[in-house]
């Protein structure tokens, strides 16, 4: 059970000037995916300032050999007897898009707002993380167990840079995801799955015999006949439709799916993908619900398959789950921690001191999104929540420019992390 000791040195060592000091800092660094070498350099050099072990870790881009970025192992060392708490962000921004109305590295403070690229996703949840940090060590306290501090590279190549952390050898006991989820604690967040359906049928040229269209379904009105049995895009799957799942109570709408990419070539046009002219490929995503699978997906999926071809013979098309490229990428189970867990708790009690109302526990501040959470969950079998500043509700849509944070977020969220990692490590 997490100790009773008082946290409240640490939270009155939260300075919200360094707070902001370290967000501007972070935001005028560019830090595009696979290059994030400056800002770990920041991070790297301001938790070796603070008092923690700083370990550098070079990784290789997962596609290209050539390239390498560097990510930042920070480790608060505890006293021994108490369990590995594991704090995870992201170093790379979310997309990069035009139409800014303020310079996205400038850092921008105005009216309590910090405008910029990676304000909150996912700048603005290292800076609150390592601060946190920053003001246990302040305090004075003492923790039993070790804290692990890791922005990493490359989530938005699927969480390559925290694979490449795990398979450097990285454990714990418990885990801190820091994405943003206006201050709520994500106990429960949608997994993801892509799939790529390639179908194929002869050349056929406008003088054909009878038996040739007999036989003949353009490799597009194939795939309109999958698009057509798995429903619009972004439209809640029915439970009583052609998948197979358990709702989630927590995750209304879900799970759901979205047609990402079609590909058809005709020899009139230069090739984009070196396929056959025969052939369409279409690839789509879908976020699920606990209990699904790439195995369950892809037995729904073929039970979909077969029935068009019950009413299509000359339907013809291989099915690819997980697509090719995404087996280590976009292929994430669903999270889920119980809300009792003395990790949900914990932070909890610290978003309630921090912020004065009660903390919001569950799927709604992360609905629809995954992080790294899920994959740290899965790959080391750990209780993970996924909590963080910045709320993408203020937003017409979501990526979006003149992306921004409020200062006061930044430091309830490093509040109730320094709670929570005292009354955990303690």
């Amino acid at each position: 059970m997490p100790s009773t000791i008082d946290t409240r040195p640490a939270l009155a060592a939260i300075d919200p000037k360094r707070v902001l000091d370290l967000e501007q800092r972070s935001i005028r660094i560019p830090s595009s995916t696979f290059e994030e070498g400056n800002i770990a350099d920041l991070y790297a050099d301001y938790m070796s300032d603070i008092g923690l072990e700083v370990e550098m870790q070079p990784v290789t881009h997962p596609f290209d050999p050539e390239r390498e970025s560097r990510q930042p192992i920070g480790r608060l060392k505890g006293t021994g007897g108490g369990p590995t708490l594991l704090i995870n962000g992201h170093m790379d921004p979310g997309v990069e898009m035009s139409g800014w109305t303020v310079d996205p590295y400038a850092a921008k403070f105005e009216d309590g707002w910090i405008w910029g690229m990676g304000a909150h996703d996912d700048k603005g949840g290292c800076v609150a993380a390592i601060c946190a940090l920053e003001a246990i060590v302040r305090s004075g306290i003492r923790l039993k167990g070790d804290v692990l501090m890791t922005p990493v590279v490359a989530h938005k190549l699927g969480g390559a840079g925290t694979r490449a952390l795990l398979r450097h050898g990285v454990k714990a006991d418990l885990c801190i995801n820091m994405e943003h989820s206006n201050n709520t604690i994500a106990n429960i967040c949608v997994g993801v799955v892509m799939a790529r359906f390639v179908c194929s049928a002869p050349e056929l040229f406008f003088r054909y015999s009878p038996e040739a269209r007999a036989a003949y379904i353009n490799p597009i009105e194939q795939q309109m006949e999958i698009v057509r049995g798995i429903g619009p895009s972004l439209t809640p799957i029915a439970s009583d439709g052609w998948m197979t799942f358990t709702p989630h109570p927590e995750l209304p709408g879900f799970p759901t799916h979205t047609f990402d990419v079609m590909h058809k070539e005709h020899y009139y046009f230069k090739s984009a993908t070196g396929r056959s002219t025969r052939e369409c490929e279409l690839t789509l995503q879908f976020r699920t619900v606990p209990g699904q699978t790439v195995a369950t997906i892809e037995s729904d999926l073929k039970r979909l398959l077969a029935r068009i071809k019950k009413d299509h013979p000359a339907f013809n098309c291989v099915l690819e789950i997980p697509a090719r490229g995404t087996e280590q990428t976009w292929n994430q189970l669903a999270m889920v921690c119980p809300s009792d867990h003395p990790l949900v708790v914990a932070l909890a009690e610290g978003q309630a001191l921090a912020s004065g109302r009660p903390a919001v526990v569950g799927a709604h501040g992360r609905l629809g999104n995954v992080g790294d959470g899920n994959i740290i969950q899965e790959l080391l079998g750990i209780p993970t929540v996924q909590y963080g500043p910045g709320d993408i509700r203020v937003y017409k849509e979501w990526p979006t420019p003149d992306e921004r944070v409020r200062l006061t977020d930044l430091v309830t969220a490093a509040k109730a992390v320094a709670h929570a990692t005292v009354r955990l490590c303690s």
